[in-house]
């Protein structure tokens, strides 16, 4: 995994957000960050590393609403492990 996209602006965001939620649209997600481009990119990258699940809804909108895969949830615990033993 490449771990430098943890470290980016957002990620960190997105993912313990997701835990606390389980499911959030790109809206919300993006209120998080501010910037939909870094929000996009971040939920991009998260996923192509198998992180969070894309979930496009057939409405008339096109809602896509994004989860944590079980690969993303034991990331998030490794993550609050270590911020756990480092304080």
């Amino acid at each position: 995994m490449k771990l430098e996209v943890l470290a980016k602006r957002g990620s960190r965001e997105i993912l313990h957000a997701l835990v606390d939620k389980k499911r959030m649209k790109f809206t919300e997600l993006k209120g998080l960050i501010g910037s939909p481009t870094t929000a996009s990119q971040r939920l991009q990258e998260l996923s192509s590393l198998g992180l969070i699940k894309r979930d496009v809804q057939a409405d008339q909108y096109r809602t896509v609403i994004y989860s944590l895969t079980e690969k993303g949830i034991r990331v998030v615990k490794l993550m609050k492990e270590l911020e756990h033993s480092l304080s």
